[in-house]
């Protein structure tokens, strides 16, 4: 036991008593009593702050007016001398000072060993105040170690110098240095402030897609950063992490995707789109036939059935379709289509009864009936639209044929009069718009193609260059048939080629999204993707998809697999760990450090994983660097209730 010596001053006699006892008798409990009290006490001096701010208000009116009144008369007057914060209510010292007053305030307020008082120990009790309301605990830890750094280095650099500016310097210092960091790291992440702004909108472009948490690499755009999220997916200790976030990536692209499909229809497949084709193309077909006939029945109030139409263009164009090469009759035998001879010679002969029946007259010499003409060239207008690669007569025979009996029959209309001209133009511009969309959508007719599925490819083929086949289809089409056939195209934009598909057929890639969106046409997506209910919403959603898949494919090779690859990958790690681990194991028996190597590898590489797929990087990332409010109010609180800027305002408490 420790005695200590007193002496009786009046007797001159001495007593020896016992020691009173310091603190706990054990450091640690000493230094955790210490971290305590410096804690309540930064507590209390965070309560008296508001009229601490009031006092300095005060103080510094003080020191402004008690300048020019000190230099004017050599001294200070008592009213210009600050008082003493003690004795200041409800200041940070007045409530300290009172709580001491009671026991459990000085218990909770002085340390145990007197030692420690006014100490480093106490001090960093006094920093853990700026753990202000944090929302995880990476950001008590942050908060933590700053404060902690900033009240130790401002109290070590008073004590060192005795220099108030270097103190708050030196405690300010941590935090501003974090930021410089942060700063440079995020630059090299993402670039300059337009670089964040271009990451804010890849974020946002990523989430319109489904793609709600994107990895670093894939949000910033960074290729390095891809480099290594690619090199992560096959490493053991990141491949499941690495994983998870493709495979979560790809099923929003997915989910978004599919969610376009069904804004275009409910209705889809290539069996229902091609039943809509070919009933499109029929009842375009019958709708035509029907107005054609109405529209040259008017023709005919106008001009009388038996009127004579004089068809030598005609019998012209017959002769030279049907001409003979020079000096080879048995070579142009070859060539001559024997279907137009006939027509030729069924002309010469119609034309010749006719005017021997003087239904045309004597002096018809060339001439039919106008309703004969009529029924031919709508014959041959019929010929044209269902012409095949099979037929016995050629377009390019057809097509001459066709515009000389228009031609005549337009003669004939002129000399008719206005009325019979309008008739006849009315009718004309109706047949010949309704000619060429027929011969654009005949091969999607029933009887042109083998089944309706047969029908939905061939327009598929048509999205690449034949945008005006496409706008043709889609004329011919009722509103709801267009959105069957959308829906149908975007649903199977990103189904996995059959050599990486899953037995369900439904694996989803990306890569491959992107290829066939990229082999259509912008002016077939145009066509494609409107004319429907909710057109523009089902094309938002679909190009947002698009966007995004292409982000993937400048940032990494990692996004190119389809969906749930990364099982495999991962079985694939394992299976590679697992001889790894053993030879790790066999090495610990002659050295310890080498599973302790591996161990740590292996963390690395899960905590980088861990990292690049977390949402709070890719927000942190795509900020602006600034100190944040509630950083600037922890280091406000550390160094205040830290009892730095007390110790600055009163250096002999």
């Amino acid at each position: 036991m420790a005695y200590e010596v007193l002496e009786d001053e009046p007797g001159g006699r001495y007593e020896v008593l016992p020691a009173e006892s310091r603190g706990t008798g054990s450091a640690v409990m000493d230094a955790a009593n210490a971290v305590g009290t410096g804690f309540w006490r930064g507590a209390t001096r965070l309560a008296g702050l508001p009229a601490d701010t009031m006092a300095n208000v005060l103080d510094l009116g003080r020191a402004v007016v008690g300048v020019p009144v000190t230099a004017a008369t050599g001294k200070t007057p008592d009213w210009l001398i600050p008082p003493d914060r003690r004795t200041v209510v409800g200041t940070g010292d007045y409530l300290i000072d009172k709580a001491r007053n009671a026991k459990a305030g000085r218990v909770m307020l002085d340390p145990a060993n007197p030692d420690y008082e006014g100490g480093y120990t106490q001090a960093a009790g006094g920093a853990l105040t700026g753990v202000i309301a944090p929302v995880s605990w990476t950001q008590a830890a942050n908060q933590a170690g700053l404060s902690l750094m900033g009240v130790l280095g401002g109290k070590a650099a008073y004590d060192a110098t005795g220099n108030p500016a270097l103190a708050i310097t030196a405690g300010l210092a941590p935090t501003a240095l974090q930021q410089v960091a942060t700063g440079a790291v995020q630059r090299a992440v993402r670039g300059g402030e337009q670089g964040r702004r271009d990451m804010v909108q890849r974020v946002q472009d990523l989430k319109n897609a489904g793609v709600e948490s994107p990895t670093l690499g894939l949000a910033s755009g960074n290729k390095l950063i891809g480099g290594i999220e690619n090199l992560l997916q096959n490493t053991p200790g990141a491949i499941g992490i690495m994983g998870r976030a493709r495979d979560g990536a790809v099923q929003g692209l997915q989910e978004k995707s599919q969610q376009a499909a069904e804004l275009a229809s409910r209705n889809r497949g290539a069996l229902e789109s091609g039943v809509a084709i070919q009933r499109g193309v029929r009842g375009f077909a019958d709708d035509f036939k029907a107005r054609q006939e109405a529209l040259y029945n008017r023709l005919d109030r106008t001009i009388p059935p038996q009127s004579p139409v004089d068809v030598s263009r005609t019998k012209a164009t017959l002769t030279e379709l049907n001409a003979d090469i020079p000096n080879a009759p048995a070579l142009s035998k070859q060539f001559r289509n024997a279907r137009i001879q006939g027509i030729e010679d069924a002309i010469d002969s119609d034309i010749a009864g006719a005017r021997g029946s003087g239904v045309m007259g004597a002096g018809a010499t060339n001439s039919l009936p106008f309703e004969a003409v009529k029924k031919t060239r709508t014959l041959v207008g019929g010929e044209i639209a269902d012409n095949t690669i099979m037929s016995d007569v050629p377009r390019s025979k057809w097509n001459p044929l066709y515009g000389a009996l228009t031609a005549d029959m337009k003669a004939v209309a002129n000399a008719a009069g206005p009325d019979a001209t309008r008739a006849f133009n009315r009718a004309n511009d109706h047949t010949r718009a309704g000619v060429k969309r027929l011969e654009l959508i005949a091969p999607f007719s029933e009887g042109r193609t083998q089944s309706p599925e047969q029908a939905f490819t061939a327009l598929t083929r048509t999205t690449k260059e034949n945008t005006s086949t496409l706008q043709a289809i889609k004329k011919s089409l009722p509103e709801e048939a267009r959105g069957t056939v959308a829906g149908t195209v975007i649903e199977r934009l990103g189904k996995a080629r059959n050599g990486v598909q899953n037995d369900t057929g439904t694996a989803w890639s990306p890569e491959t999204f992107l290829t066939n969106w990229n082999a259509m046409s912008p002016s077939a997506r145009a066509e494609l993707f409107s004319g429907f209910k909710n057109s523009g919403q089902a094309r938002d959603a679909v190009e947002s998809v698009a966007r995004a898949t292409s982000m993937m494919r400048e940032n990494s090779k990692m996004w190119a697999n389809p969906s749930g690859t990364a099982a495999n990958a991962a079985a694939r790690g394992i299976l590679a760990s697992v001889p790894a681990a053993g030879a790790a194991a066999m090495g610990g028996l002659i050295n310890p450090w080498v599973p302790a190597g591996a161990a740590l590898g292996l963390g690395i590489t899960n905590g980088t994983a861990r990292w690049l797929t977390s949402p709070g990087a890719v927000e942190w990332a795509a900020s602006r660097g600034r100190l944040p409010p509630s950083m600037a109010a922890s280091q406000g609180a550390a160094l205040t209730g830290g009892g730095l800027m007390g110790l600055l305002s009163d250096p002999g408490q």
